[in-house]
């Protein structure tokens, strides 16, 4: 596999895991099929508004066929406690499915969340 990536459009397989909305519990996404990709994935989780004194932690897990999840070493992005944190996860899975799942502290979590989750393209 190649580390550089001259035409990122068409090779490069990016999933919105989460669209942009409000979220206020726990939750996990749908699960997203990488049959089609290979090497290492990225995971890039963006926080807009959220209130302060509550704690939002997203992670990156795994599974062989979609109903059965594992955490994926490594996959965790650090505590949101403040608006405005955009972070990025490089980390290599095991299992065909991948989906993000996040867990809250506080008592009332409102925050705009995003996430997108992407992997190169298998080259033949």
């Amino acid at each position: 596999m190649a580390t550089h990536i001259n035409d990122w459009a068409s090779a490069v397989a990016v999933h919105a895991a989460v669209h942009p909305s409000p979220r206020i519990n726990a939750f996990s996404s749908n699960a997203i099929d990488l049959i089609s990709s290979d090497g290492d994935c990225f995971a890039i989780q963006q926080v807009g508004s959220f209130e302060e004194g509550n704690s939002w932690t997203g992670r990156i897990e795994q599974s062989a066929d979609g109903s059965s999840w594992s955490d994926i070493p490594g996959a965790v992005f650090a505590a949101v406690t403040a608006a405005n944190n955009t972070q990025v996860l490089r980390f290599r899975r095991t299992a065909r499915y991948v989906r993000y799942s996040a867990t809250v502290e506080g008592s009332t979590n409102e925050l705009i969340l995003a996430v997108l989750i992407g992997q190169q393209r298998k080259s033949f």
